[in-house]
């Protein structure tokens, strides 16, 4: 069978296949299910220096198998989730901690983390931080400082000059994690036109399938540029979603959506589908496929000239 282990940043993966910083790790029991369901690895949902008070309801299922939510971050006190961390280290499983959001905030919670957790990886969010390109270096650059393990930056969908953030940023973090949810967005019940979400006005994030093609645009255009590792989320439901996000260069993919609408085996049965297609086309490791596209799309401009 293909060999679907990887080691990113200095750190062993059984799969690639991760929980995203979502509701799908929500709870101490979702992440112990998250685990029992196959998680190559887990990252937890994202925290902060205060809990989130976030107004009900949160969630609700969109079209085409996607999600709307209004959630912001945990509503939970920083080192609530301890004694979850510590079951997924005593089961051997890499533990990315999510954070977020201020230049102030991530330094202060990255030195605590480091000190009460030693998450293997940190993650910092960037959904709050705007879309300018200072502000956004400006976290990278105070978390990077306040701790000692590998940092990923996640980004948001929409940011203008990706690029440029790719080129500026890969001096400073050790990954990049796209995309976070898309929006902010708005669904109506045409027989019962009222706000369906807590938020002020209904509006919320979108995740899940419809943002597939964007969130694989984007691994792409940040893969082909630098060369520190992208992790794909965005829409992954399935063993072949993961295998485009390998080819546009992606080294390892999350997964929240799914989780919600299909249980927490859908991580291991995504690691499953991606060996038994690696298996099916003669590939023996994720390596012979990860960047592919990125190589052929390279040759075709070559051929076809500028």
């Amino acid at each position: 069978m293909a060999d679907i282990s990887i080691i990113v940043n200095g750190v062993s993966f059984r799969n690639p296949v991760l929980t995203a910083a979502g509701p799908n790790v929500g709870s101490e029991e979702m992440i112990h299910k998250a685990i029992g369901g196959g998680a190559g690895g887990i990252v937890t949902k994202t925290v902060s220096v205060y809990p989130a008070k976030d107004k009900k309801p949160t969630i609700k299922k969109g079209n085409f198998e996607g999600l709307f939510n209004c959630e912001t971050w945990s509503e939970k006190p920083l080192l609530y989730f301890t004694p979850a961390y510590r079951y997924v280290r005593t089961n051997r499983i890499p533990l990315i901690v999510s954070i977020g959001y201020t230049p102030e905030d991530v330094s202060r919670l990255g030195t605590i983390l480091e000190k009460e957790v030693q998450p293997e990886i940190i993650e910092f969010s960037t959904h709050y931080t705007g879309r300018s390109l200072k502000p956004l270096l400006k976290v990278a650059a105070s978390l990077k400082r306040a701790v000692s393990c590998p940092i990923w930056m996640k980004v948001s969908p929409g940011i203008p000059d990706l690029e440029e953030l790719a080129l500026s940023a890969s001096s400073i973090v050790d990954g990049f994690v796209a995309i976070n949810s898309l929006g902010p967005t708005l669904d109506i019940d045409i027989e019962n036109p009222h706000p369906f979400l807590g938020s002020s006005y209904g509006e919320g994030w979108l995740s899940g399938p419809p943002i597939l093609p964007l969130a694989l645009c984007t691994v792409y255009r940040l893969a082909k540029v630098q060369a520190k590792p992208v992790i794909g989320a965005g829409g992954i439901s399935s063993g072949e979603d993961a295998i485009k996000f390998f080819m546009a260069g992606a080294s390892l993919v999350q997964i929240c959506t799914a989780a919600l609408r299909k249980g927490p085996e859908i991580y291991g049965k995504v690691a499953g589908e991606i060996a038994e297609w690696l298996d099916s086309h003669n590939y023996a490791s994720l390596k012979e496929i990860r960047g592919l596209y990125i190589r052929n799309a390279e040759e075709r401009a070559k051929l076809l000239g500028p």
